[in-house]
Order: C-alpha cells, then structure tokens, then sequence
C-alpha cells in the first residue's frame, strides 16, 4: 500500500526570498570565515619590543638575570633590584656585589653575544626574544634562546648556527624586533 502526501500548500513569493537572502548572506559569511583561516597571515602587531643592540625590557637586559651567574653559578639567576648598574644603554641586575664588580672590570666577558638576543634566531636572519633561562656558554659566551625547544634545536648543528649567527648580526642588529 502506498500512501499519498497531499500537495505542500504553495509559499509566499516573499517570506521565501527574504529566507533565501538571509541564508546566502550567511553562506557568505561561513565562506569568508573558512578561507581567512585557510589563509596563513601574519597575526596583529601588538607592540615593537625592541628596538636597539641590546635585548631590554624596560631598559633592563637579560630580564634582569645576573649575566655574571651563568658563568659562575652554571644556572641562570635572578638579579637583585639593588644590585645594579648601568651599562651600554642597559641596566644590568646582579645577585652579588662580587659578580657586579666583575661585570664592571670585564663587561665583554660576561655580555651574551647578539646582544641578548636569541641565537637560533638570529642563525635564521632574525631578532627573537629570549627566555633567560634558555641559555648555552659556548667558547667561554653566553647565547640564549627563545626557549627550551629551541635551545635543544640550535645545539643540534651548533657550530654552524653560530656561523650564520655571526654572519647575520651585522644586518640584522639595527632591525626592530616585533611581537605580536
């Protein structure tokens, strides 16, 4: 046995526009929707975090970690506040008054190379943010990286990453860093 459905009563002429309209504006909007995130673009700029030789946050280097203590201590340190000094456009913050008196006498000694800047980064032709805590003494320097990972991926190939560190810097040095 079949059973037959009645016609479908026959809609307004305009109810059914307005639907399809509305429907395709939405349409619309899932479409622009998927292809913005099908497309790789550059996040927003938020703010240049750095815009000279030195990595500083506020005016103070190394995030405020004592630059002596990765040499001394083999770790990194948290400086003390009262324990600073000034030194090329940069405050330096140090645990002890002994590690701010040796920074002093031997500033080149202690510095970390690219200015504090990251080293894989710079191996790849740009300046990136560190993470203090992220850091090798190679060669009697002190290089930092972005992060742990990071750090792990710059030793892999260590002495050539140096090289092309060193070969970026002079070009690279003067660029702003930009964080978004």
């Amino acid at each position: 046995m079949v059973a037959v459905l009645p016609p479908l009563p026959s809609a307004r002429p305009f109810p059914t526009r307005l639907v399809a309209f509305l429907a395709g504006l939405l349409l619309a909007g899932v479409c622009v929707l998927v292809l913005e995130a099908a497309t790789p673009a550059d996040p927003p700029v938020s703010f240049v975090a750095h815009t000279g030789v030195i990595n500083m946050s506020e005016g103070l280097a190394l995030k405020g970690y004592d630059p002596v203590a990765y040499f001394t201590d083999g770790r990194a340190v948290p400086g003390d506040p009262g324990l600073s000094t000034s030194f090329d456009g940069a405050v330096w913050r140090f645990e002890s008054l002994a590690h701010r008196r040796a920074f002093l006498a031997h500033p080149s000694r202690y510095e970390p190379e690219y200015g504090g800047f990251c080293a894989y980064g710079l191996a790849l032709g740009r300046k990136t943010d560190i993470d203090p805590t992220a850091f090798s003494i190679i060669g009697g320097r002190l290089y930092l990286n972005a992060d742990q990972d990071t750090r792990v991926m710059w030793r892999q190939n260590l002495l050539d990453a140096i090289a092309e560190a060193d070969r970026n810097w002079p070009t690279v040095k003067d660029r702003p860093v930009v964080v978004r």
